[in-house]
């Protein structure tokens, strides 16, 4: 049976469309879903935060595995990685605390 929403919102089942009734498509486009909340600054800091550590820790482990195999060419390109991690979070964390 086909399902229709009363003018007030209310989901019904009827055998034929009523006058003002709408389909589930013209309910839809009259009321889209709203769009998710923008994060709070304390939610972007803490996902800055997360992904920070997570890069870290990954360069870290694949730093003291070139320290034991003594490659240096690879400790030292790792060494700059981090650097560049250190200043992107850096200013990713100036640009989300001034807004």
């Amino acid at each position: 049976m086909p399902k229709y929403y009363s003018p007030t919102g209310n989901f019904e089942v009827w055998e034929e469309k009523p006058d003002g009734y709408f389909t589930i498509e013209e309910w839809k486009a009259l009321h889209p879903d709203p769009e998710p909340p923008e994060p709070t600054k304390e939610e972007k800091l803490a996902q800055l935060d997360s992904q920070y550590n997570a890069d870290k820790a990954e360069l870290l482990t694949a730093y003291q595995t070139a320290q034991v195999y003594g490659d240096t060419e690879t400790m030292d390109s790792l060494k700059a990685d981090l650097e560049a991690l250190d200043t992107k979070y850096d200013e990713d964390y100036k640009a989300i605390e001034e807004g």
